[in-house]
Formats: C-alpha cells, structure tokens, sequence
C-alpha cells in the first residue's frame, strides 16, 4: 500500500463523500473509488459502507484512517524537513566577520537571514581579516564578511560594499569646519588606528597615497577597539582615518570629514567563501547577500 492509498483513505474519512473527497486529492471520483477498493483488497477488510452517496467508515476503516493520519502527518513532515535542508533552510551557518563589518552590512544580512532561514543555526565571529581567511582554510567557519586581505585560491571573494574613506577628527579642531579635507592637511598630526595585523588592510590601502606625500604615516597610538580611538580622538590626541559608515556610529565632540584627494582609496566588503564548498544553508545564504547588494 502506498502514500497515495493511505492519503485517499484519510481525506474520505474526514469528507465522507467521493466526489468531495476526489476534489480535495486533485483526481477523479472513479479514481479515488479504484484506490480505495485495492487498499480494501490487500488489507482483506471493508474500510466504507457504500448506500448510494452517502459514506461511513466501518470500525476498521475508523481505526485504519486514525492511524494512516499519523502516518501520512510524519511523511509529509519528513517531506517538508528534506525539501528545506535542500534549500538549505536546515543546519548550521558559521558566519566569520571583521569589526567594521558590524557597522554596515552585518545588520542588514543577519536580520534578512533570520527572517528568511529562521530554522538554520547561525554563529557569529568576530575575527579580523587575515584570521577570517585562516578561518575558512581550515573550515571553523562556513563564510566571511572581510576585508580583501589573503583571500588567494581556494579562497571565492565577491565585493559586496565599496565606501570612502573619512577623516575623524575631534569638534573643535581648527579643520572641523571644513567641508573636506586632504591627507596632506593632517599628516603632521598624530594618526590613530589599530595596531599589528589589524590595520593591515587600511595601511596597505592608504600605502600609495602616503608615498605620494612622501611621508610616513606618525601613529601616536594603536588600540583595538573602535569606541577607544573615536575616544583618543574626541580628546584632541590625534586623528583617525576610517571608512564613512563609521560615521553612523555618532559620538559627540567628533567630525568625520570626506577626503578630498583624488587618488584617495574606497574600503571594500568582501563576502568570503571556498570556492568548492556546496551544502545549501552557505549557497543560500550566498544568494540572499546577492539579492541584498545586488552583486
């Protein structure tokens, strides 16, 4: 006996009628009435008295149709569960992310996909670009929202998010009245960033432009976290050179002025993945951020 035998028996019972029942399956009464009598046949037993129209479950039809319900209920889960893994709307996400991702894109694609795969686990880490690269080599994480840094073979990258660069500076510099300035304005003033491999990306960005000003760059403190050098900044002790989303992140007694050098460089997002990994929450998730910038 197949699904389609025990789904047939399970809607008569509940409409009690051929041509109702047929309606709702999508097939035809003669149809319904061929499935019926073969389930009778093989199970040796009359599942429904017949008096012209009118449809009444023997006591071994009741009892067959109350089980099959319970069959047919854990077939068709099983069913939906397999569909969704398949689209990968099951399972576990491992998303990797840089800190300045946490201001621009992150929000915007984990409350999508929470709203779109709200069944799929998804893990949140904070590393910064040249861990995030490291961190899908060796698999801890499925995919990464990261800076262009180490992203070599088997490494997949797509820009999701080009951006200026600002210059951060403290309210009552004698600039921050300025409508823009130019890197040359401020060189001489201390430069606050982070330190080691985590300015790697913005120093290697900013690189061509402080070799045309033939200067090197005068870092007068490096610290991790952003809120700590808009912190050094707003006192006055230096500026900072940060992408303009930064800037959504308001912190009283700070401006944040465009740079107007020609040749000054644009911040990229980069969504990281291995170019040959295929399970379906990481292919999902690829397509939503897709749908969401358009890349």
């Amino acid at each position: 006996m197949d699904m389609k035998q025990l789904r047939a028996i399970v809607v008569l019972s509940e409409e009690l009628n051929f041509v109702r029942a047929a309606a709702r399956l999508g097939i035809s009464q003669p149809g319904l009435s061929q499935q019926i009598q073969r389930a009778e046949t093989e199970l040796g037993a009359l599942l429904f008295a017949r008096s012209g129209r009118r449809v009444t479950p023997t006591e071994a039809g009741r009892l067959f149709a109350r089980d099959s319900a319970h069959l047919v209920q854990n077939y068709d889960g099983a069913v939906a569960s397999a569909r969704r893994a398949a689209k990968g709307q099951v399972g576990r996400l491992r998303l990797g992310f840089v800190e300045a991702a946490s201001v621009n894109v992150l929000p915007a694609i984990v409350s999508e996909y929470r709203r779109h795969a709200p069944e799929v686990q998804l893990e949140l880490v904070e590393m910064i670009s040249a861990e995030l690269a490291d961190g899908l080599q060796r698999r801890s994480i499925d995919v990464a929202l990261t800076r262009p840094i180490n992203l070599d073979d088997p490494i997949k990258s797509r820009v999701i998010l080009r951006e200026p660069y600002v210059v951060a500076l403290a309210a009552d510099h004698p600039l921050a009245g300025e409508a823009s300035v130019s890197l040359s304005q401020v060189i001489d003033e201390g430069l606050i960033l982070a330190p080691g491999p985590k300015a790697q990306y913005i120093r290697s960005v900013f690189r061509p432009l402080f070799e045309r000003l033939g200067r090197e760059p005068s870092v007068t403190q490096e610290v991790h976290q952003r809120y700590v050098v808009t912190g050094l900044v707003q006192l006055g002790l230096g500026y900072s050179l940060l992408p303009r989303s930064a800037a959504m992140l308001h912190r009283e007694g700070i401006v944040y002025l465009p740079l107007s050098d020609a040749d000054a460089p644009m911040a990229e997002m980069m969504v990281a993945w291995i170019q040959w990994e295929d399970a379906p929450p990481l292919v999902d998730f690829l397509s939503m951020v897709r749908r969401i910038f358009g890349t």
